[in-house]
């Protein structure tokens, strides 16, 4: 990794991409075939959707929230507990009411008399939900492995990213081991990662937040209208994209997400890969963006 390097061509880089794409469809189609993915969809069956505007309300109060459950449902779903002196994330909660009303009717001999009208109204009270990080139990199913690899020159390099990046990126030493292993908070512009993390694991979150960055600036015209699960497989893609560049580029067998990748892809995504087919042009395009910027810190002495 320390010498330059001759990049390749635009043809080049573009059968790169055309074969890194395949492997990552296989890899995540793996995944779906697998019999921890059928533990995992019992589980997480279990967790409740939220609507959009609830959606934004926990991540407003805690931008690292991954998975949330009320203080119960943890409980009895999961066979976990809220941590003693937790606060819980307000959401709100719908509640439907009947009311009964008087109404003056005419009947039919031409008198009137008093008859009960009932109606359904919803109303809105405030409730709370705690994310796994303020929980504590069994350990819920997993799709994704932790990368373990360290290196001393991947250290300096991502001390390089943190220097040149157009976007501040630091560490958030408040993330325990069960919150986010990172997040780009998209109010002040800053992406974040969670310290105890190896350096390849780091390098990997940096592309993957990196990815939603660029997608919530410069290409929001094509991602305003998507999910928010399209938006995680394309960060995700798009880091096990440039770190396989990077392998190729740089003959570095360790750089391969792989083991993370696929499962996070698949535990985002549908089976039939609509999120990763439908934006495999734009993967495409982030991933050199963000290739070409990395590239340049690997060029190191």
């Amino acid at each position: 990794m320390g010498k330059n390097y001759q990049p390749k061509t635009l043809e080049e880089r573009k059968q790169q991409m055309n074969e890194i794409l395949e492997n990552l469809e296989n890899g995540v189609r793996d995944v779906f075939t697998s019999e921890n993915y059928v533990r995992y969809l019992d589980t997480f069956s279990k967790f409740h959707s939220y609507s959009f505007s609830n959606i934004i309300l926990i991540l407003h109060q805690c931008p690292q929230a991954s998975y949330v459950a009320s203080f119960k449902d943890w409980t009895t779903k999961f066979n976990r507990i809220v941590k003693k002196g937790e606060h819980g994330i307000k959401i709100l909660v719908p509640t439907p009411k009947k009311v009964t009303t008087e109404k003056e009717v005419t009947n039919p001999d031409g008198t009137t008399s008093i008859e009960e009208v009932e109606r359904k109204h919803l109303y809105f009270k405030t409730g709370y939900v705690f994310d796994i990080s303020q929980t504590m139990g069994d350990e819920l199913p997993t799709l994704v492995k932790s990368l373990k690899y360290e290196s001393q020159e991947l250290n300096v390099m991502l001390d390089k990213l943190f220097a040149t990046s157009e976007v501040p990126i630091d560490y958030d030493y408040s993330l325990a081991e069960n919150d986010a292993n990172g997040y780009y908070n998209i109010l002040s512009q800053q992406i974040f990662l969670k310290p105890t993390l190896s350096t390849l694991h780091k390098l990997k979150t940096v592309v993957h937040e990196y990815s939603h960055y660029l997608q919530e600036t410069i290409h929001t015209v094509h991602t305003k209208e998507l999910d928010r699960a399209t938006k995680e497989v394309i960060a995700e893609s798009c880091a096990y994209c440039v770190l396989s560049m990077l392998k190729n580029e740089f003959n570095i067998e360790k750089l391969d997400s792989s083991e993370y990748s696929f499962g996070y892809v698949a535990s985002w995504g549908s089976r039939d890969l609509k999120e990763l087919k439908s934006t495999l042009t734009l993967i495409s395009e982030i991933s050199n963006q963000i290739f070409d910027w990395i590239s340049k810190q690997f060029v190191v002495s």
